[in-house]
């Protein structure tokens, strides 16, 4: 058996011959895709050939158990914690091409990722006004047709295009290498809807991206001869944290009959966003400052508020924001770098007088997609560092009273100093991976 050592240097070099995956990727739609069953019931299912789609050079360099052996081992999961700290986590994640140092050798996880297919796919969905859009996302395929569960995984934030799951390997399309199927939208504004403002953590249209897409992807599946358990896990971190809460309470509330949830994952989610909100104001200073101008534009956009940025906006930030933010060119690193931390330096002091116009209407909204007192009916995992630095712990703190409020037992929580947010994005999908 090769140590460790040889196996990760095995698959590094191995990424290197690997195609950039954004820039020779097809989408699959779901919309007009075949969905007669053409499977055989009265057979047991085969393992899907799936190498002969794509995968064959890789298999004639290395045996896909390699690749498996590496992600069980501490190694993969050490790797991902140290690309935080030489600041390659963003571009390792998305494997592709970018400016400056960001090059395909960092490619990491398309090589971790051979042994499973991941497929883009594009789908039928609504936009917050009730128009019809076609939206995207990616349906990450274990190497075998008899998966265990559908996990529905709700990506983190993000500003550039490059980082959605249709163009990208996201870290959540790991738990495929474990025999689940991962459905991931991009949400509305990222992947073929780019050009459309995204509307950031507003609830209900983010919900409905992810049903959209359940909808659409299990006629797929089933006609493709997946079989799986009808039971959902739900899986995310961060922006996706709260959009797996959200969807959580709209599959109990809505589809409970119809899709049934098995757990929930939930890690570091902005749940109460007032309280965000006044966190952030409170304290003059971020460190993720995308995420205001993302949070105005997209609650303007979400809620249809009519509010006028340039009221907002200071100067620099207004005359940048169509670069910076609305280009979804940079990755998000890259741009907090090129706003700072300084509220006060990138807003309008409006921004920090809740109570008055045109404030008011934006924090208004703000409460309303808030997700806070409700009560959950599945069991969940409820994950968060109490250093978190861009999402304040204060968010599961205000869950945790809630719920414990209502003698809810079906709660797990796991709170503890697990690091700055991005170390405990790595700590969280780590221990959900272990867990499955």
């Amino acid at each position: 058996m090769r140590s460790n050592k040889k196996i990760y240097s095995l698959i590094l070099l191995c990424c290197l011959a690997l195609p950039v995956m954004a820039d020779e990727m097809e989408y699959l739609d779901l919309a007009s895709a075949d969905t007669t069953d053409h499977c055989d019931h009265n057979k047991p299912n085969a393992v899907e050939a799936f190498f002969k789609e794509g995968w064959g050079a890789f298999r004639s360099s290395v045996n896909e158990s390699v690749v498996a052996d590496n992600i069980s081992s501490e190694k993969f999961w050490d790797t991902m914690h140290k690309s935080l700290e030489d600041g390659t986590f963003y571009n390792r994640v998305s494997g592709i091409k970018m400016p400056g140092n960001k090059n395909a050798s960092d490619a990491f996880l398309r090589t971790v990722y051979a042994s499973i297919r991941q497929v883009p796919v594009t789908y039928r969905s609504v936009l917050p006004n009730g128009d019809s859009v076609t939206l995207s996302g990616k349906m990450f395929l274990p190497k075998t047709k008899r998966a265990k569960n559908i996990i529905m995984a709700s990506h983190y934030t993000i500003c550039s295009n490059n980082e959605a799951p249709s163009r990208a390997s996201s870290l959540e399309g790991i738990y495929a290498t474990k025999d689940y199927i991962v459905l991931m939208t991009d949400y509305i504004g990222y992947g073929v809807s780019d050009t459309i403002t995204h509307p950031y953590l507003h609830l209900r249209s983010t919900v409905s991206a992810s049903i959209d897409l359940l909808k659409a992807a299990l006629p797929y599946l089933r006609a493709n001869c997946y079989t799986f358990d009808d039971e959902l896990i739900l899986v995310g971190y961060s922006q996706g944290g709260a959009a797996t809460v959200a969807l959580q309470r709209a599959l109990e509330e809505e589809y409970a009959d119809e899709y049934p949830i098995f757990k929930v994952f939930a890690g570091a989610g902005p749940y109460d966003l007032a309280g965000t909100f006044d966190y952030y104001i409170s304290n003059t200073k971020t460190d993720i400052p995308c995420s205001l101008p993302m949070l105005i534009l997209g609650m303007n956009y979400g809620e249809n508020l009519g509010l006028n940025r340039e009221d907002f906006f200071q100067p620099y930030l207004e005359d940048n924001c169509p670069l910076l933010i609305e280009s979804k060119y940079y990755f998000m690193d890259d741009v907090n770098r090129s706003l700072g931390n300084d509220i006060e330096a990138l807003l309008k002091p409006i921004i920090f007088h809740t109570d008055s116009f045109p404030n008011t209407v934006l924090y208004e909204a703000v409460k309303r997609n808030s997700i806070v007192h409700w009560t959950p009916k599945s069991r969940m995992y409820m994950f968060h560092s109490t250093e978190d630095n861009m999402v304040p712990f204060l968010n599961s703190e205000h869950v945790k009273k809630a719920f414990d409020a209502q003698g809810l037992e079906n709660i797990e929580y796991d709170f503890a100093p697990y690091g700055n947010h991005m170390n405990g994005a790595v700590t969280f999908f780590e221990k959900v991976y272990r867990s499955l």
